[in-house]
């Protein structure tokens, strides 16, 4: 048996009274999304300041790029801080020669995750360093607002972190944790070098 609904007239009056009033917001507010919406697709179209930051992104998975480049382009212009991404997507091989260091391989401690238990690994995460007259400054008094501007825009920040701060290190998990990540990978539910998220 097929049950039909046929709205009353209340019914018809509600519908269409809630269809106005979300057809006067968005009118209202029309500015303020196309603003948003072009903002955005300017910070796509635009280069940064550094074609090194540029040939890093590029490396990042297709669903961080952007927010990656607006980030970039956002700290210079609003906070007048010129980022530079020192590191972007890693293979796993890269991975386990610096989870090496200060283990196994001389150096120091660099990293605590092992190949596949870095966002680094799947292009998810990056890492950036302010340059001030041609230098990093690592040791800097910025990293409370260049972390907010990364948060506002969507990123988690190693900078929060409480066992091991990462104050460069920024990523997006999508929700997976690196243990999901490593399962697709070897599934081999990848498209180019990236893993299938959705």
């Amino acid at each position: 048996m097929i049950l039909k609904y046929t709205p009353n007239r209340t019914a018809k009056i509600t519908l269409s009274l809630v269809f106005v009033i979300i057809v006067v917001i968005a009118y209202k507010k029309r500015k303020a999304l196309i603003s948003s919406a072009m903002r955005s697709i300017n910070f796509v179209k635009e280069k940064t300041w550094d074609i090194i930051t540029d040939r890093r992104i590029d490396t990042l998975h297709p669903l961080v790029r952007a927010k990656a480049k607006e980030f970039i382009l956002r700290a210079e212009k609003e906070l007048s801080i010129k980022l530079r991404v020192t590191s972007a997507l890693r293979t796993w091989e890269e991975q386990t020669r610096l989870y090496n260091k200060g283990r196994s391989a001389p150096g120091n401690k660099i990293t605590n995750a092992k190949a596949g238990e870095s966002y680094h690994n799947y292009g998810l995460a990056f890492d950036v360093v302010e340059i001030k007259n041609g230098k990093a400054i690592w040791n800097n008094p910025n990293w409370k607002k260049i972390g907010e501007l990364g948060k506002s825009l969507g990123f988690e920040w190693g900078g929060d972190w409480v066992r091991l701060v990462d104050k460069p290190h920024f990523q997006m998990r999508f929700g997976r944790h690196y243990t999901d990540l490593v399962k697709l990978h070897r599934s081999g539910q990848q498209k180019n070098l990236y893993v299938k998220l959705s």
